[in-house]
């Protein structure tokens, strides 16, 4: 087991804690990210947009199966803590099961609705065809998605965070060469890329899940041998509640902004997909920041020491407004570039290099809000938070979009993302600072004795 998070010195352990759960995340983005630069050179511009346009279907999805993956890391740990075999098991044979069961369902429904649901959204007809083809082999590779990120979390529960990055680079690098192998010499074209990443996940699930019975006593999984309990799938569920509602929201939130976008024709649709790769990356070291301190924070506040949380959230400020900083220097000066990367060309260029220029802008406000949120959900309040992203997302981010878009265009669209993240920051520094949390932080401590 890892030394606690309670002892020694904070920048150090938070920066420990950090590092692993960082690079796992990098190598996540790398699956998606490797199918959209091969993608892009080696099929084209219409079929990038194709994976594009069918993100925030799958994200929806994901996003509904990782509410309970917190709730099991969250009571894996406590029965770790507790030193409860019986209970340790019990959590794993019945969150498991619910949610690989979860998966295969919306596996399904997924495959049979992914012609319907594109068309909902109002996906350009020049990208329909590929988007379909994308969307069915990503939902095949659905339940190994689920599995393996759920795996993933029982195993960094236990203290460990290094195996599940050595299961990642591992299945990288097979992600990487079966997409050349499936687009290049087999000629399958969009539906090559989705398989790659779905049979990758999938080699990520079966290795965590022999790591698991071969290594982990208490954290076998046998079908044969359940020991299924009702209340430890409400406990499940209620830690699951408020993570499921942010991130399904987010994913809708994201999905209605597609929307948008997919109305300013192919090129728009391909510069927002290209852009939000780009993003997805920037933002993943303030991301785990702000996860990471979540997880210090309620372990420092367990343990009635509030004078680590601040000197964490003081050091966590000044790592994101550092890499906010040369964020800024990077996008601005290099979006153009990127967006040739990932194989863009013409006004598609213009209009990536535009929005990565602009959320440059905003990465300071998001760095705020998302290292603070990481604290206030530490405390155990995952309300607030949800509250926050949610406005942001559907009262500010959508509303904007759709009034921005008719006089400035795609820019208008852009810009109504940095207008949610200032709205974001605002409001994240009002609750932060209001009595009301401020005098629910002091509650913490010091712990006498």
């Amino acid at each position: 087991m890892p030394a606690s998070l309670t002892e020694g010195r904070v920048s150090r352990r938070l920066i420990s804690f950090l590092l692993p759960i960082l690079a796992g995340n990098v190598l996540q983005q790398l699956y998606n990210s490797i199918d959209a630069v091969i993608v892009g050179r080696c099929v084209g511009e219409h079929a990038l947009g194709s994976v594009g346009v069918s993100q925030p279907i799958v994200g929806i999805m994901v996003a509904l199966l990782i509410g309970l993956g917190v709730g099991t890391e969250i009571l894996i740990g406590q029965a770790i803590g507790r030193e409860d075999a019986p209970q340790i098991k019990r959590t794993v044979d019945t969150l498991f099961t619910a949610i690989m069961l979860l998966s295969v369902v919306l596996a399904a429904v997924g495959f049979f609705t992914a012609t319907l649901l594109l068309r909902a959204i109002r996906t350009p007809a020049e990208q329909m065809e590929g988007a379909v083809l994308y969307l069915k082999y990503i939902f095949l590779g659905i339940p190994g998605i689920a599995g393996y990120n759920t795996l993933a979390g029982m195993i960094r529960a236990t203290g460990n965070s290094r195996t599940p990055l050595k299961f990642l680079i591992y299945c990288s690098a097979l992600n990487g060469v079966l997409d050349l192998w499936s687009i290049r010499s087999l000629g399958m074209g969009v539906e090559g890329a989705a398989m790659a990443t779905a049979v990758a996940q999938t080699v990520s699930f079966l290795l965590c899940l022999r790591y698991v019975n071969r290594y982990s006593r208490n954290m076998r999984y046998d079908p044969r041998h359940l020991d299924f309990s009702v209340n430890t799938l409400k406990a499940g569920v209620r830690c699951a509640v408020p993570a499921s509602i942010q991130q399904g929201a987010m994913s809708v939130g994201m999905l209605l902004l597609q929307v948008v976008v997919n109305g300013l024709g192919s090129s728009a649709v391909t510069a927002y997909t290209i852009g939000s790769r780009i993003d997805s990356f920037a933002a993943l070291p303030i991301v785990n920041i702000g996860q990471g301190l979540a997880i210090f924070t309620s372990q420092n506040l367990g343990a009635g020491r509030p004078g680590r949380v601040r000197e964490a959230k003081r050091l966590s400020l000044m790592w994101a407004y550092c890499i906010g900083a040369l964020l800024l220097v990077v996008l601005w000066g290099f979006g153009g570039g990127m967006a040739r990367f990932f194989g863009a060309t013409g006004e598609t260029v213009k209009m990536t290099e535009d929005y990565v220029r602009i959320l440059s802008l905003g990465y300071f406000a998001a760095g705020y809000f998302t290292v603070v949120h990481g604290l206030i959900r530490g405390t155990g309040n995952t309300f607030a938070p949800m509250v926050i992203t949610i406005a942001g997302y559907w009262l500010v981010r959508l509303p904007a979009a759709m009034l921005l878009q008719g006089p400035l265009g795609y820019l208008g669209v852009w810009l109504s993302i940095l207008i949610g993240w200032v709205f974001a920051f605002g409001a994240t520094l009002v609750y932060y600072h209001s009595k009301r949390f401020q005098s629910s932080l002091s509650a913490w401590g010091p712990r006498e004795g």
